[in-house]
């Protein structure tokens, strides 16, 4: 009777750990959805702040976000491209790592940082977090990373590997203009003339004010001896960013070609 006892004394203590302690891991996890609630209001505070071109107020509500829940991943992102408006690229690249720490599969981040990387003239490290973007097969913006790594692989002069990229950018996205551009040029760095013009030709069907693929055109026209379409798209650089440098650069070829 007594060990009967005994042992039912033990299973209600045990009991009533394995109780205490469900009820401690519920009150955390309420507690976390709430506090991730509470921070996500004033993240997206910041964000219609960010988009109303207000960089420093959104860091306002992004510091408040950041107080009640600091290991939101999205926050980060977002903290990195407010500092990023405000020219403060050593704190973009801190919170995208962070970003990255807190969701290893944030595939913008990683295509974010390696953007930033290039900016900066590290090419190689840009290159790597491109890459890393792209290991997730559920990102959603492929075509992104496809596009940078063609332009890396552009600075570099690899221009084949910039091809693949850039093809398959526009595979993904057949109307991608930007992408369209640069797959012109890696085709002018192969020596590949007619997809050459071919490619800028549907970057300025894709974009009508697209200045630069408008210039390249007209170069790529000019070399080719055809001065008429050449004059056309010189004069299509300056109707579409008058005054700018690249105008000014389609102006002297103007001259060249009365």
């Amino acid at each position: 009777m007594r060990k009967d006892k005994l042992r039912a004394q033990v299973r209600w203590r045990v009991l009533g750990v394995i109780l205490a302690l469900a009820l401690f891991l519920t009150g955390c996890a309420t507690n976390k959805a709430f506090r991730e609630k509470q921070s996500r209001a004033f993240r997206d505070r910041g964000e219609r702040y960010l988009g109303a071109n207000q960089p420093s107020k959104a860091l306002e509500q992004f510091f408040e976000a950041l107080k009640i829940y600091p290991d939101d991943p999205y926050l980060h992102y977002d903290l990195a491209y407010t500092y990023d408006m405000k020219g403060m690229l050593d704190k973009t690249e801190y919170h995208l790592k962070e970003a990255i720490r807190l969701k290893p599969d944030y595939s913008d981040a990683y295509n974010y940082l390696g953007f930033i990387y290039f900016g900066r003239g590290k090419v190689e490290e840009a290159i790597k977090y491109y890459h890393k973007a792209l290991e997730n097969e559920l990102y959603m913006n492929p075509e992104s990373a496809h596009n940078n790594l063609g332009l890396a692989y552009l600075r570099l002069k690899e221009y084949h590997k910039a091809m693949l990229h850039l093809e398959e950018a526009v595979r993904l996205v057949p109307d991608y203009a930007i992408a369209y551009n640069n797959l012109g040029k890696a085709y002018e760095g192969l020596g590949q003339y007619d997809k050459a013009r071919f490619s800028y030709e549907q970057a300025v069907q894709f974009n009508p004010q697209y200045a630069e693929a408008y210039l390249n055109l007209g170069k790529l026209l000019y070399r080719s001896g055809e001065s008429n379409r050449a004059r056309w798209s010189f004069s299509q650089v300056i109707r579409s960013e008058p005054g700018s440098e690249i105008a000014m650069e389609a102006q002297r070829y103007l001259k060249r070609l009365q």
